[in-house]
């Protein structure tokens, strides 16, 4: 769906379908009463929601504290009532599955062509942002009283555009698209709507391979066993989108989660997890000898939701021996193979900071995009605290935490960290607005071209002059070289106040540019609260082989913020 300007405001509430932002014309999204009583049999399962180290389905116990910090929000009746959240995802959520029934604002439509099938993917999606609670059945979503509209399904022309959207995110090729070929510009006059729809995408599963039928042969040979990720979320030009919510995945330890992609246009982190196998579960069909060959994320948790209902399809099927509860029709706790412990990726971590965004907007409904975006990020928890800078010969190749000169801590591999529930929707309830952002104009580096050094701290450097006095939101590069083995490069940017993000690291797999390596649109959010007036400075090194392309050169590079009116 096409994100508006404007909505149309109906009197929702009575229908079970009311949208936040109409919350202050029909009162539908006060806190009031109490949930019922947790009687759902997986909730105590689902370590994502409260994680005491209990026993999961795998053979790793999730550290304790690892979870979203929901708190008592759940027992103060902060459910998601009368929000609405948009679901874009591959196929259709199954509207008729008996934990997301109550939910859906569309009902499933029975033998119609024209709409997609649906999926297991999708269905557990929506189940993590609002399975129904206290139904008996299943476990229980972030948002359990939230309404799930399936923007894939065949919704009426008049249907309000929800304030927020979860969008599954394909794995990226590994190249940079040209910036006028998308459908993300956005003017001024839509970044300016608080009700614009914000999207929560995930950033990529492509850390270790290209994609789940790819094997990890060629990215190991490309990174050369560096630490850095195979494919950086940047190359999706939608990360670089201010409208946009770029989210990485942690496991139930409490790192990054193996297959998270990573970058400088990530916002925050949720819970994805691992694959959730127990090896005496996979013995039933496996051998000894494939068993073993096993990496150990497979036997780490994953996220407990529901799945395609049936034996027939979905993870949960009856041929399959995965854990306690993806054990087919043997399963003594979900024999009809509604419910999986399997589900991971990025796109289970995605719904976790979309269910926290819908707590957010019930208790808040003014609340404008931009306030939705800061408020996750100043009230992340910065998770793995001791990650350092990624070496490899003597080179950074890429930064562990860094902390900007306004005081926020940012990494490449979290963004400003895991989503806090309860702090976000404390900090929301009596949010001042924040102004309205506004983007400065494009400015260009006047600058002759500059030469692409080889592991040269000092060189390689450009610099533009910004006179716009903002506090940084999103800054937004482009670029243009002569260089035509772009996985040699690092891209470093450099604020006014010296703070260092590293935009593109080197020994990522990127295709050949036989004309030069060009991108045509980047962001870093390392940047946010910093002020946008100075110098700004731009590095291209080449970390890897200087006879490779030993006359390259940056021919220019383009700056311009998304920001707020410094005080």
């Amino acid at each position: 769906m096409t994100t508006q300007t404007a909505r149309p405001r109906f009197m929702l509430c009575a229908l079970g379908i009311g949208l936040a932002s109409l919350a202050s014309l029909t009162g539908c999204s006060k806190v009031t009463g109490k949930p019922k009583p947790e009687n759902d049999p997986l909730v105590k399962y689902q370590w994502h929601l409260k994680n005491t180290g209990q026993a999961v389905f795998s053979d790793v116990r999730p550290v304790p504290g690892v979870d979203l910090n929901m708190g008592t929000l759940f027992e103060q009746g902060i459910t998601g009532k009368g929000v609405t959240v948009g679901l874009l995802d591959q196929g259709m959520a199954d509207a008729d599955h008996e934990d997301l029934v109550n939910n859906m604002v569309l009902p499933h439509e029975h033998n119609t062509s024209s709409q997609p099938a649906v999926t297991m993917h999708a269905t557990a999606v929506a189940a993590i942002i609002a399975a129904t609670a206290g139904n008996g059945k299943g476990g229980r979503g972030i948002a359990p009283d939230a309404k799930i509209l399936d923007l894939s399904a065949n919704v009426p022309s008049n249907t309000p555009a929800p304030r927020l959207v979860n969008r599954r995110t394909d794995d990226q090729a590994p190249l940079f698209l040209p910036y006028s070929l998308t459908q993300i510009r956005h003017d001024d006059a839509q970044l300016s709507n608080p009700e614009q729809t914000l999207m929560f995408k995930a950033s990529g599963n492509s850390f270790l391979t290209l994609g789940p039928n790819t094997t990890p042969s060629l990215c190991a040979e490309t990174t050369r066993g560096s630490g850095v990720g195979c494919v950086s979320a940047g190359v999706d030009l939608v990360n670089s989108n201010p409208l946009s919510v770029t989210v990485a995945a942690v496991n139930a330890l409490g790192r990054k989660s193996s297959y998270s992609s990573t970058g400088s246009v990530l916002w925050v982190s949720g819970l994805g997890g691992e694959a959730g196998s127990q090896r005496a579960y996979r013995l039933q069909n496996e051998t000894p000898a494939q068993v073993q060959q096993l990496p150990a994320a497979a036997f780490e948790p994953g996220i407990v939701t529901a799945d395609a209902p049936g034996c027939d399809q979905g993870l949960h099927q009856s041929d399959s021996h995965f854990n306690a509860l993806d054990n087919g029709s043997h399963s003594a706790i979900d024999p009809h193979c509604n419910y999986t412990a399997r589900f991971n990726g990025t796109a289970a971590a995605t719904p976790t900071v979309t269910g926290v965004a819908a707590l957010m907007l019930q208790v808040n409904p003014k609340l404008s995009w931009w306030d939705i975006k800061y408020i996750l990020a100043s009230t992340a928890k910065k998770i793995d605290p001791d990650r350092t800078d990624l070496r490899w010969q003597n080179i950074t190749l890429d930064s562990g935490w860094v902390t900007n000169a306004a005081g926020h801590a940012f990494s490449n591999w979290y963004g400003f960290g895991l989503v806090d529930a309860t702090r976000a929707v404390t900090v929301a309830q009596h949010f001042a607005p924040l102004p309205a952002p506004r983007f400065s104009a494009w400015q260009s580096s006047i600058s002759k071209p500059v030469a692409i050094p080889y592991r040269s701290g000092s060189d390689g450097y450009s610099t533009i002059s910004l006179d716009d006095n903002l506090r940084c939101d999103t800054v937004q590069i482009r670029l243009k070289t002569t260089h035509k083995i772009p996985g040699n490069l690092r891209v470093a940017l450099v604020s006014p106040s010296g703070t260092r993000s590293i935009v593109l690291p080197a020994l990522t797999l990127l295709m050949p540019a036989p004309d030069g390596f060009v991108i045509d649109l980047l962001a870093s959010n390392a940047f946010l609260d910093e002020a946008s007036k100075g110098i700004w400075k731009l590095q291209v090194m080449d970390v890897l082989d200087p006879s490779s392309d030993g006359n390259a050169v940056v021919t220019s590079w383009q700056i311009r913020v998304l920001g707020r009116p410094a005080s």
